[in-house]
């Protein structure tokens, strides 16, 4: 009888696979399986625009029906386990399940009231990761920035890779992640969306559910031995706990935020921490934080705007104490 159910919501979902198929479309498929492309968006007037590694923003010839857009949206609530409630929530965020399509993605969508016509976003997790070189070479940093960062991975300095939404922040967080999987220490790393693509031989992958969130995950990481704890975002209670195991002998770990400048993310911890503290944390935000890498998306393509050292926290003059690393040549030191 359980092999029978199995098989009949396998069946299912074969089903419901080939119905997404057909109202994505070629167009849709064959962005979804080109490594380029970042993003896929629908917007309410039906245009399809790509978010693509190399050009930024980049309109399509497609235009989608209203109808099938909306069937999408509905399909992929299906997938997901979610019902869409017109009246309270007219939208769906969900992450699509790993499939024979494609792999495991974002998605975002909106229905009317709250716009005009349905639309979507897919954010696609790159199976692709970008190293370091790669960016110099397309220009998104420059060989100076590069030897920095370096520099800060191999000097065990706990690195925020910070930016806007959309900037690249987890393509970032992956590249440094590339150097440091390539060294003989054990990582363990924590995410919500399985997005981090870690390839060192000593490695442990933890992901949250809907009972285990990242605070609690990042406290049994503690207990798992690692040289390098490296977090996909930090967004929430979570900020505090990263930053006392940061400041107290887990060096050399690396995270993502959000933020308007290298300088505004001390403070975007700040209120983070303060959700969950009532007493100051400046001293040891600076303690445990030693870089900053600000990732900055721009018209048609993504730069590094700054790498920020932070070495310290002035007490008189109730400041952080910080310099830019990526003002002065640097020579390897590794």
């Amino acid at each position: 009888m359980k092999e029978f159910d199995r098989e009949v919501k396998q069946e299912v979902w074969e089903r419901r696979l080939s119905i997404l198929e057909t109202c994505l479309g070629a167009s849709i498929m064959h962005y979804m399986h080109d490594d380029n492309v970042t993003e896929v968006m629908v917007n309410p007037d039906g245009k399809l625009w790509l978010d693509t590694i190399d050009k930024g923003f980049q309109k399509t010839a497609v235009i989608m029906d209203p109808e099938d857009t909306k069937r999408i949206i509905y399909i992929i609530a299906d997938l997901s386990g979610q019902v869409i409630d017109l009246k309270m929530d007219p939208s769906l965020q969900a992450n699509i399940p790993e499939s024979r399509l494609f792999a495991n993605c974002r998605f975002q969508a909106e229905l009317p009231p709250i716009v005009m016509a349905p639309s979507f976003n897919i954010r696609k997790h790159s199976k692709v990761v970008i190293t370091l070189e790669d960016y110099v070479r397309q220009g998104t940093m420059t060989e100076n920035q590069r030897q920095v960062i370096l520099n800060a991975i191999h000097g065990k300095k706990n690195i925020i890779a910070a930016g806007g939404t959309g900037s690249g922040k987890t393509t970032l967080l992956n590249a440094i992640l590339a150097e440091i999987s390539s060294l003989d220490e054990r990582v363990v790393t924590i995410e919500d969306t399985k997005e981090l693509k870690c390839t060192a031989e000593n490695y442990v992958g933890l992901s949250t559910t809907d009972t285990v969130d990242m605070d609690n995950l990042l406290r049994k990481t503690l207990r798992l031995s690692p040289n390098r704890i490296v977090v996909g975002e930090v967004r929430g209670k979570e900020a505090l706990t990263l930053i006392d195991a940061w400041s107290t002998g887990h060096r050399g770990g690396c995270s993502t935020v959000h933020s308007d400048n290298a300088y505004d993310t001390l403070f975007r911890l700040e209120d983070l921490v303060s959700r969950v503290s009532v007493s100051s944390q400046q001293a040891g935000i600076a303690r445990a934080i030693d870089v900053i890498v600000y990732i900055e998306r721009r018209a048609v393509s993504r730069v590094i705007a700054e790498v920020l050292s932070i070495d310290g926290w002035d007490r008189d003059a109730r400041d952080y104490i910080t310099h830019r690393l990526d003002d002065v040549k640097i020579t390897a030191d590794l």
